[in-house]
């Protein structure tokens, strides 16, 4: 970019996963064009996750800017296309696609595929045909000190001890295809509880009742978190907490973003697609004939993809990668 930019908006992916593995490319457009503002305008839980996404000099937005420098749209439809164009923005840019070439200023097409490669460098993509040449490409969150704080004191109020709670997230707001069974979910909170572990779920507000079958057996201090925190709340949880064991999801992006240790089970999807991005993290991947599927429900019998992986499979997996933790 040879003229100044002042003032640079982004506008992250619609998706908490999305928004996490498309940090590294926000940082780069940052570190290349350091600009004096740095606007980022979206959905408007972006407010929450913002101070763990690490973006020197970032701040939210409620409204889309007028008149900025440039406006850098992560989302690949018209609709952002078209507020970028009203906005008055000089540059706009973004992949062409979805009938919106027209509105930016420039539209290279995507050489990473969103069906084959991962996520990080489609997005990463975006900044290098910029002229852009990326100095990190992993994902590096931080947890602030006085979410932290929150999380453990919410913790201590409900008698979980932070250092001794593993968090659940068995949710996967995408769809079905992602979860793994509750059932097999509760047999390893059982499992973990009966080991002396503190369990507290996290997840939306549609699946508390899935967090509650998931406690259904467990014997010690628990906490079904689920559709009772903020995202910004949920996210320092996972900061306070000794581990994550979780689906394909969005929150197991941000914990192994934020280098917690993570247990992640995938079925539906492609680990080599959206596996999270930290130096602690295991993926569980048995796949079925059928997939990656992608698909967002299961039209197999038995779900053989979650199927494959059974309880005693994840709780040896939770347990190795405590016991790799302490020995780090």
């Amino acid at each position: 970019m040879h003229d100044p930019c002042r003032h640079l908006v982004l506008q992250p992916p619609n998706w908490l996963g999305d928004v996490v593995m498309a940090q590294p490319a926000m940082r780069a457009f940052i570190a290349a064009w350091k600009p004096e503002r740095v606007s980022i305008w979206g959905r408007p839980w972006l407010a929450d996750a913002l101070p763990f996404l690490d973006l020197p000099g970032a701040r939210f937005e409620s409204q889309m800017p007028r008149g900025a420098d440039a406006a850098v749209m992560f989302p690949n439809s018209f609709r952002a296309a078209w507020v970028a164009a009203t906005s008055g923005a000089r540059r706009r840019i973004g992949f062409r696609g979805q009938w919106r070439r027209a509105l930016l200023t420039d539209a290279p097409a995507p050489r990473v595929s969103l069906r084959h490669d991962h996520h990080r460098e489609y997005f990463l993509d975006l900044a290098e045909q910029m002229g852009i040449e990326p100095t990190e490409r992993e994902v590096r969150l931080a947890a602030p000190e006085d979410a932290r704080a929150t999380a453990e004191a919410l913790l201590r109020e409900r008698g979980l001890a932070p250092e001794n709670t593993i968090a659940l997230a068995p949710g996967a707001q995408f769809g079905g295809a992602k979860r793994w069974p509750a059932e097999a979910w509760s047999c390893v909170a059982e499992a973990l509880s009966a080991r002396g572990w503190h369990l507290v779920v996290l997840g939306t507000p549609a699946e508390r009742e899935t967090g509650e079958a998931v406690m259904a057996r467990a014997t010690g201090p628990a906490w079904n978190a689920a559709g009772e925190t903020s995202l910004k709340q949920a996210l320092g949880l996972l900061a306070a907490c000794r581990a994550l064991l979780c689906n394909d999801s969005g929150l197991m992006h941000a914990a192994a973003g934020m280098g917690q240790p993570v247990v992640a089970i995938f079925g539906a999807t492609d680990p080599a697609r959206t596996a999270p991005s930290g130096p602690r993290a295991r993926v569980l991947y048995r796949p079925a004939a059928c997939s990656p599927c992608l698909k967002r429900e299961c039209r197999t019998p038995g779900h053989p993809c979650m199927g494959n992986i059974l309880p005693e499979d994840v709780e040896r997996a939770c347990l190795a990668t405590l016991a790799d933790n302490e020995a780090a």
